[in-house]
């Protein structure tokens, strides 16, 4: 019997209405595994959710709602503010920290970086940069959907910032999580030059010579195999050769062509970790929320990997 935590992201997004869409499968999970949506107080709900104060042996699908928040607050879907914003960073450090009782894996369901950061959270980068900070461990992104892998080797950091990010990247660390994913078997890598035709050579940028260079021997001597550096306008054609795993040099070069390849499929693995986070491959979408037309793809996705198993269309 597995135990999932899923923390509610921004409670005026779309979350709720992705949570209410799979209430039947998370009911049907229910029977097998204990699932808990750990949320704060206020007004959006799942109807008939029994509500808990703390785990309990039991499979089924429950709420957990953390202790701390104060008075109930009410939200209006599609309108983020300071306080949902602040809702959504501390119900994901409550997960976490239950997380840490449990031994479960972990599902975070989109928040909004400008309102927590809004909220006060300065510093804020994501979930995958505070999972790093709570478990003490470099954590990377990995996108996964049907059919490609891809792991930006820097996240959420501008785009002027990212060789300055590269000349500090933990080579060995990321070598360690590859070979110790459940979802990676020595996988063929691919790795994307960070310059426009993976540096001609030294003429556009010597990153591919250099940064990239250094870091590949790093994970060739972990045993891995890689072939680069591909030129990134190319790599991902229908003709191209494929491989396993992708390594791009920053979040949009890999992020732009995975999710116009995979569409609402993909899902967000946090590697590097003891247990799986997952999350769906899209963000809050303020501006369809509380419409009725969310898709729980991602979502439905996400529970798919962690129980291993397909399930029938919604």
């Amino acid at each position: 019997m597995k135990t999932i935590l899923i923390s509610e992201g921004d409670p005026t997004s779309i979350n709720y209405e992705l949570l209410e869409s799979t209430f039947p499968l998370l009911q049907s999970l229910g029977k097998e595994h204990r699932i808990y949506l750990i949320r704060g107080s206020h007004n959006q709900t799942l109807p008939s959710l029994q509500n808990l104060t703390s785990p309990i042996d039991a499979p089924g699908f429950y709420s957990i709602t953390w202790k701390g928040g104060g008075k109930s607050k009410s939200f209006v879907l599609g309108k983020p503010s300071r306080a949902s914003g602040k809702m959504a960073y501390d119900s994901l450090l409550s997960a976490i920290d239950l997380q840490k009782e449990t031994g479960a894996d972990l599902i975070t369901l989109p928040l909004s970086k400008e309102w927590v950061v809004k909220a006060g959270i300065n510093g804020f980068r994501g979930h995958t940069e505070t999972l790093a900070d709570a478990y003490k461990r470099p954590t990377f992104m990995m996108m996964s959907g049907e059919k490609l892998n891809v792991i930006p080797l820097t996240t959420h950091v501008p785009l002027k910032d990212v060789v300055r990010e590269l000349t500090k990247f933990n080579w060995k660390e990321l070598g360690r999580a590859i070979t110790q994913s459940p979802y990676l078997h020595l996988p063929k890598i691919g790795y994307l030059g960070l310059n426009p035709h993976a540096g001609e050579g030294g003429k556009i940028g010597k990153e591919e010579t250099t940064l990239l260079k250094q870091g590949v021997s790093i994970l060739r001597k972990a045993k891995l195999s890689l072939e680069g550096p591909l030129s990134a306008d190319s790599a991902f054609l229908p003709d191209a050769k494929p491989y396993d795993l992708y390594l791009a040099g920053y979040h949009d070069q890999g992020l732009i062509p995975f999710k116009l390849l995979e569409g609402k499929k993909g899902v967000n693995i946090t590697l590097g970790l003891d247990f799986t986070r997952v999350s769906p491959d899209h963000g809050t979408a303020f501006g369809i929320a509380g419409k009725g037309c969310a898709d729980p793809t991602g979502l439905i996705s996400c529970l798919e990997r962690l129980v291993e198993r397909k399930t029938k269309p919604i």
